[in-house]
């Protein structure tokens, strides 16, 4: 796969690519919004799949959404790693994604859930 497209499935399920299990750096479980995601450099994370019930679904996340910022930033200034962190975090703790959709951004917040096999 190019570099400039993978797809972010640690943030639907299972250990974080880039970093341990299970740990939010100060004794929570790490989570993230339960979205698979397609990065692709300079475009933002397509919204691939959205699993019922999860914390994207319950903010209104759609498959096909282009997700082009994260707390007010945008992803086309972020690298895959930081787009990663700033995605995952303690369970519960909420991230404001910007999305894209029919033509409109909408700001919308999402509560991490903690990851599932």
């Amino acid at each position: 796969m190019a570099p400039h497209c993978r797809t972010v499935a640690a943030l639907v399920r299972g250990c974080a690519l880039l970093a341990g299990c299970g740990g939010g750096g100060r004794g929570q479980p790490t989570g993230g919004i339960r979205a698979k995601l397609r990065y692709s450099e300079g475009r933002g994370l397509r919204v691939l799949e959205v699993p019922a019930g999860g914390g994207a679904d319950l903010a209104g996340i759609r498959s096909n959404d282009v997700i082009i910022g994260i707390n007010g930033t945008s992803v086309r200034e972020l690298d895959y790693q930081t787009i990663v962190e700033k995605l995952r975090g303690p369970v519960g703790s909420t991230v404001q994604p910007d999305v894209f959709r029919d033509g409109e951004v909408k700001t919308v917040v999402v509560m991490r859930q903690a990851y599932t096999k």
